[in-house]
């Protein structure tokens, strides 16, 4: 089995991958991206994801795993394997304003691209890789709201667990999620 996180960026994947990790799960990592002002904690990234689309050969040194994998390639994960996928979801408009503050804090340009384009354009994609995953049976999802693991911790890791058959240590798991880290929020 390989476990899979899966989000659009800055949905909350490198902390459900810290989560995991934390629970005593093997993550597949190389540690490539270093930890900076906008996740402190880490990334928790494969550099060999990058190219899935063109090279999904190397996906068996997952198995026993955890990888990290963003939404939009998650249609080239190859069928012959079972994988247990934890799909974050998060507000479109905060996934935005975390990317543009992401942006600034790195020197970088804001998004050229009008936010309702960028919101429209994360949605397709995210409909699509979740259209992907419940299509195809070799995929156990669970999806996962980034608001309720903050402010259900322990019961949402609980239900992770059992849904995905995970075996993590709640009590570690749970430790690791750090609220102070919630920066970039859309009040309702």
């Amino acid at each position: 089995m390989i476990t899979i996180v899966t989000g659009l960026p800055r949905s909350g994947t490198s902390l459900m991958m810290q989560i995991l990790k934390a629970g005593g799960m093997n993550i597949l990592t190389d540690n490539i991206r270093q930890p900076d002002i906008n996740n402190p904690k880490g990334y928790y990234e494969y550099e060999k994801v990058k190219s899935l689309s063109s090279d999904n050969r190397w996906i068996h040194e997952a198995e026993g795993k955890v990888v990290k994998v963003i939404v939009q390639l998650i249609t080239y994960l190859p069928l012959d394997h079972k994988y247990a996928v934890i799909l974050m979801d998060r507000n479109p408009d905060e996934i935005i304003l975390s990317q543009n503050k992401m942006i600034e804090n790195l020197g970088g340009v804001k998004q050229s691209i009008s936010p309702d384009i960028l919101k429209n354009t994360f949605v397709n994609q995210y409909k699509k890789a979740e259209k992907y995953l419940s299509d195809n049976l070799c995929f156990n999802v669970f999806k996962l709201n980034y608001n309720e693991l903050l402010s259900g911790r322990i019961a949402v890791i609980d239900a992770l667990n059992e849904k995905l058959d995970l075996n993590l240590d709640v009590r570690r798991s749970n430790s690791v999620i750090d609220t102070t880290l919630y920066r970039n929020r859309i009040e309702n």
